[in-house]
């Protein structure tokens, strides 16, 4: 895997081991797009630290009391955690002690192919039989499945995203009994653990049979406690182009038919002001997917590209839309640029308009104008059309 060996230089000058671990070796193997490296060290993390500095690597104690520095080179980061076993757990948090045992670091891990590690030359170190679950796409956990769903209840949340993300079949029955049983514990955990494995789980290509996997085993009914169509993301457009999670979230909210969903969910998976406005919109509008070249215009004009372009593609999903109109509507969206409307409510006060609610409803009647003209008027003439209007109010 391609990595910048600075960083494994600094550590082993030190005396330190380390090794790749986790998601980068288990998606190398599986010969898909690496996106985050971390290592693990035999070193602990104030003699991390101390190594990175000798190189003038940036290190960041991002989360120390756990063992882990992030290294900062070449504007990359990677994070780096000193081999460590669990000595008290409560379902939400964990007590480490630091440990020189490859094997017991491997111990502490939700899954065997995410407890695997790989050295600068790229040998394989399996502890828990991970390469071949890995290869038969099989979901299994290190060691007792409820003992570690125990130990962190987010683990029930990622078996379900792994299995979307990695494997072929059916969870394992056993599984997903053990999730089913403490799938109440879910509400223990901070909505923005929730929020961040869900919307993984979202981008997985076809995330519907997992879904219905969570509703069926009462999983989902803790995060949306209301019943979902999860087929409505087995859609063909759903695979073929991009949908954000937030996006997927709105079109499997949608057809419970009940708005107020929208705010519960906003609030239990801790949305941003951006985030919960963007889905309360894509829940209470709808657009008719036959529009002439200025009923587009008029959307991104009232809309903006970004809400416009989403409630296209859940409105194209939800109307099984070919492909090709879909993208036609969202490239005439990227290349139409938004004109800037020449009046304002100055101009009106200037020709006679009093300040209040009638002005604001007159300038929004001259705008509608403006864009129904396909933003041909002039500023003299919709000037002159807010001195008929008001001569006609008079």
């Amino acid at each position: 895997m391609k990595f910048d060996n600075l960083i494994i230089t600094a550590i082993e000058k030190f005396g330190g081991k380390v090794r790749f671990v986790g998601g980068c070796v288990r998606d190398a193997i599986l010969g898909r797009e690496i996106h985050d490296v971390d290592l693990a060290t035999s070193l602990l993390p104030d003699q991390v630290i101390k190594a990175l500095e000798c190189y003038n690597i940036k290190a960041l104690p991002t989360g120390i009391k756990h063992g882990t520095i992030t290294a900062v080179l070449n504007n990359q980061s990677c994070e780096i955690t000193t081999l460590r076993r669990d000595i008290k757990c409560d379902g939400r948090h964990a007590e480490v002690k630091f440990t020189d045992s490859w094997q017991e670091d491997a111990s502490r891990r939700d899954f065997t192919f995410n407890a695997l590690y790989a050295d600068k030359y790229n040998n394989i170190y399996d502890y828990f039989c991970g390469i071949e679950d890995l290869k038969a796409r099989r979901l299994n956990f290190v060691g007792n499945a409820e003992n570690r769903i125990k130990e962190d209840y987010l683990r029930i949340l990622r078996a379900f995203r792994f299995h979307a993300k990695i494997c072929v079949g059916n969870l394992d029955s056993k599984i997903l009994e053990v999730c089913s049983k403490y799938s109440h514990a879910i509400r223990s955990l901070s909505g923005e653990r929730i929020r961040e494995e869900i919307f993984k789980l979202l981008q997985c290509s076809n995330p519907s049979p997992t879904l219905e996997s969570m509703q069926k085993s009462g999983v989902l009914h803790e995060i949306i406690p209301k019943e979902v169509d999860c087929t409505i993301l087995s859609s063909e457009l759903c695979s073929i182009i991009h949908i954000e999670a937030l996006v997927k979230l709105a079109l499997l909210l949608r057809t419970t038919n009940d708005y107020n969903i929208g705010e519960y969910i906003s609030g239990f998976l801790r949305f941003s002001c951006k985030q919960k406005n963007k889905l309360l919109f894509l829940m209470s509008h709808n657009i008719k997917l036959e529009l002439s070249e200025q009923e587009q215009k008029q959307y991104i004009s009232l809309f903006g590209n970004e809400l416009y372009c989403d409630l296209i593609k859940v409105c194209g999903v939800e109307s099984s839309k070919s492909r090709d109109t879909i993208e036609q509507y969202i490239a005439f969206a990227n290349t139409f640029i938004i004109p800037q409307f020449p009046l304002s409510g100055n101009d009106l006060i200037d020709i006679g308009y009093q300040p209040g609610k009638n002005l604001g409803r007159s300038l929004q009647l001259i705008k509608k104008q403006w864009e129904n003209s396909n933003y041909t008027l002039t500023r003299n003439e919709l000037i002159l059309s807010a001195k008929e209007l008001i001569n006609n109010n008079e």
